[in-house]
């Protein structure tokens, strides 16, 4: 899969058209599997690229400024599920102070005619976009009858009667339900990254765990988890215990991700590797002490050993 990140209007990407979706794609949902998955079906007919139009930064995180917003994924883990997916390119500008001043027809005409050529283009049915959120459906039709490509909205996924929707799933997550969070996601909610030297406090207490590198990803999970672990070239699954929080027992002032693998002994430092959250096991606590602590994270393990017996057999 193509990677297009800065493209002068100038430069048109495909000579013969393309077929365009476009949204900030955070999670990739269940709503957002079914555009991507139309894009693909619908450029495989049209024997044209499949294209998914993103933002990085994105724009919540524009005009959050300074402060970090509640992602799901990082653009590295966004990037690697949408290219899992088949899809030919991923077109992903940064949403800055140019994107924000475009209007509804700069903003057609600079991205979906200048650069993608865009030839069918698929969007949800409350797909909002350009200065203020102008731009609807309605301009995108107008604008596909005098410019030579067709528009296909894409009515919203509910489940339960409630609207699949980024902004519900960090929701369920920021409230421990993690069971509905995958049940919206269509999968388990899982994080990426490298295993890097930590404290190696649970070294010393019998508990070692993989520090994760999770960069700048505000995460909206708190608390301790059973995991299944995929480590990069080992075909093996493993499972295991997390923890993401802050580290309340030793001050910690960082979101850190830790992993305690079960019946693990490898060296996996520098190592990437993927943590699917499978069941909320407990909050994250202040304990009055190291010993305290580890009592704790022994019954966390036991638990989850537990739940990967029963869920095995």
């Amino acid at each position: 899969m193509r990677v297009y990140r800065r493209i002068k209007a100038a430069n048109q990407i495909y000579n013969e058209g393309s077929v365009v979706t476009i949204g900030v794609f955070d999670g990739l949902h269940l709503g957002h599997q079914v555009l991507i998955n139309r894009a693909i079906e619908k450029a495989s007919e049209l024997s044209l690229p499949s294209v998914v139009f993103s933002f990085e930064p994105t724009p919540n995180d524009y005009f959050a400024k300074n402060e970090k917003q509640l992602r799901l994924n990082s653009f590295r883990q966004k990037y690697n599920l949408i290219k899992a997916m088949g899809v030919n390119s991923f077109y992903v500008p940064p949403f800055d102070s140019k994107m924000e001043e475009l209007d509804v027809n700069e903003f057609i005409d600079l991205h979906l005619l200048k650069n993608l050529n865009v030839k069918h283009l698929i969007v949800g049915d409350d797909f909002r976009f350009a200065k203020n959120k102008a731009g609807s459906i309605k301009e995108l039709e107008e604008s596909a009858k005098i410019n030579h490509f067709s528009v296909e909205s894409i009515s919203t996924v509910e489940i339960n009667s409630k609207r699949v929707s980024s902004t519900l799933i960090r929701k369920f997550l920021f409230d421990n339900q993690l069971e509905v969070a995958n049940e919206y996601l269509g999968s388990n909610y899982s994080i990426e990254g490298k295993v890097i030297t930590g404290q190696q406090l649970g070294r010393t207490i019998g508990v070692p765990t993989a520090n994760v590198d999770i960069g700048k990803l505000n995460n909206p999970l708190r608390g301790v988890f059973c995991v299944k672990v995929i480590i990069e070239n080992d075909e093996q699954t493993y499972f295991g215990v997390a923890n993401i929080g802050y580290k309340p027992t030793v001050e910690g002032k960082t979101l850190n991700l830790e992993v305690h693998i079960l019946n693990f002994d490898q060296d996996i430092y520098k190592s990437r590797i993927q943590v699917e959250f499978m069941r909320y096991l407990r909050g994250e606590k202040k304990f009055n002490g190291v010993d305290e602590l580890k009592a704790q994270i022994n019954l966390d393990v036991k638990e989850a050993e537990e739940y990967f017996k029963e869920l095995v057999e």
